[in-house]
């Protein structure tokens, strides 16, 4: 079995293990912080170190790798903006993603913005792609006919609900003609 007790670092370790980090995962300055400061803690607190010398150089690690452009939020927010827009996910799920990944309102409005260019209306786009994805309304394998159609049509608003989508927006992508009353639901 392996040994997986933590090597003791040094602060010349620091630009080794974030560039490594980054050369296995598209990430933002935040996740590459908290990443540091994990490795910095377990590796102090198995060895009985002081952390505190190697917590205070991290930003220092951080500017180093933004100015050799291996970090770039702005452009991680674009690409992680398109990607899930392209999977069906709606504007406000999208900026919050963003926000946990620790990407600033700015930046997060300059990409929703850059997003316009490739998809046109962004909200349209994602709807219809959350909508094939899960293969809701018009893009079900099979058509139901009679009651059960209504029922089924009253799930898919719900799931577009849950995913962020307007009822407009949803009633329009899924191809619901009729009227559907969603006061009138009981399950």
């Amino acid at each position: 079995m392996a040994d997986r007790r933590p090597r003791r670092l040094a602060i010349t370790d620091l630009d080794q293990i974030a560039l490594d980090y980054l050369a296995r995962f598209a990430t933002t300055k935040k996740r590459v912080q908290e990443m540091l400061t994990r490795r910095i803690r377990r590796s102090a607190h198995f060895h009985g170190d002081d952390p505190a010398e190697m917590l205070a150089t991290i930003p220092a690690v951080i500017e180093k790798l933004e100015r050799n452009r291996f970090l770039d939020d702005q452009a991680f927010a674009a690409m992680k903006a398109a990607s899930l827009t392209r999977r069906g996910t709606s504007r406000r799920q999208i900026g919050a993603k963003l926000s946990q990944l620790g990407i600033n309102q700015d930046m997060q409005g300059t990409a929703m913005d850059g997003l316009v260019e490739e998809f046109g209306d962004t909200e349209e786009a994602a709807a219809v792609a959350y909508a094939k994805r899960r293969r809701l309304g018009r893009y079900r394998a099979r058509h139901i006919a009679g009651e059960q159609r209504l029922v089924q049509a009253k799930r898919d608003l719900s799931a577009m609900a849950r995913a962020g989508f307007s009822f407009a927006l949803a009633k329009r992508v899924l191809g619901a003609t009729d009227d559907i009353d969603i006061e009138d639901d009981e399950g």
